[in-house]
């Protein structure tokens, strides 16, 4: 499950290893990809949906990957539906609210996006630094370029409820994580602004035994900055978990 402004695309580069272990199954977000406009919606019915889904594709239990929005929609199902989730993989993600301040900007930035879209120069200013590392920044404005085409290819209305869902009304749950028992990963750029490594850190101390994994000069779009270093820790975490292998162990950092 994808980041806000994204689909089910920026996991090009884990679909064929993962492929390779079970069946993966890569959903576009409400008003995302080729997903609907959604109604209103808070991210527990999100993860509520999201069990219906595997009730419709036939999926009993799953690894859950996602990063991001798509995390905290992990986390919510490991807490409502303990029993569907066999492992987690939360990369780039958040169990806490955003501060008061950021929650007002955010929500008057979803209303220009929803009303009139978002300027190119507004994306390079506020956007993409939040999502990339100043190298890629700097360094690759075709990604740059590319990322805003596929976003405004969205429905508006759509993307601004999602992001009314994700960065207003998301709730604070990390009080909570400790009663999930499922075999956890929680990875992160060093150099991510929408959820800093904190964040990450927060995460792993709170879900027992699991490991957290830093990846040296990636932002929060980990996975589309480079997915040979996500997969590095990615692949044999999942695999550790569909062979049944996974042992408990304590919080750790991986630096790479």
């Amino acid at each position: 499950m994808h980041s806000l402004l994204f689909d089910g695309g920026m996991w090009d580069g884990q679909i064929e290893p993962l492929s390779a272990l079970g069946r993966v199954i890569n959903i576009d977000g409400p008003g995302h990809g080729k997903s609907e406009p959604p109604p209103r919606f808070m991210l527990e019915e999100h993860a509520d949906a999201i069990l219906d889904a595997m009730g419709d594709l036939g999926v009993a239990r799953a690894m859950i990957v996602g990063l991001s929005w798509g995390g905290m929609i992990g986390m919510r199902l490991a807490l409502q539906h303990p029993e569907k989730v066999a492992g987690l993989a939360l990369l780039d993600t958040s169990a806490e609210r955003e501060p008061f301040r950021d929650r007002l900007r955010y929500r008057a930035f979803c209303a220009l996006h929803g009303r009139v879209g978002m300027p190119y120069s507004l994306f390079l200013k506020d956007v993409a630094p939040k999502m990339f590392s100043p190298r890629v920044v700097v360094e690759r404005p075709d990604l740059l370029d590319l990322t805003y085409r596929r976003t405004m290819g969205f429905d508006r209305e759509g993307v601004a409820r999602a992001a009314v869902a994700v960065v207003y009304h998301r709730t604070d749950i990390l009080g909570r994580l400790g009663s999930i028992d499922a075999p956890t990963l929680v990875m992160v750029g060093a150099e991510d602004r929408a959820t800093p490594p904190e964040r990450a850190e927060n995460i792993a101390r709170a879900i027992r035994g699991a490991r957290l994994v830093k990846l040296e000069g990636l932002g929060h779009v980990s996975t589309v900055e480079d997915p040979d270093a996500v997969n590095t820790h990615l692949v044999p975490f999942v695999r550790s978990v569909v062979l049944g292998g996974e042992s408990r162990r304590p919080a750790s950092l991986d630096a790479v």
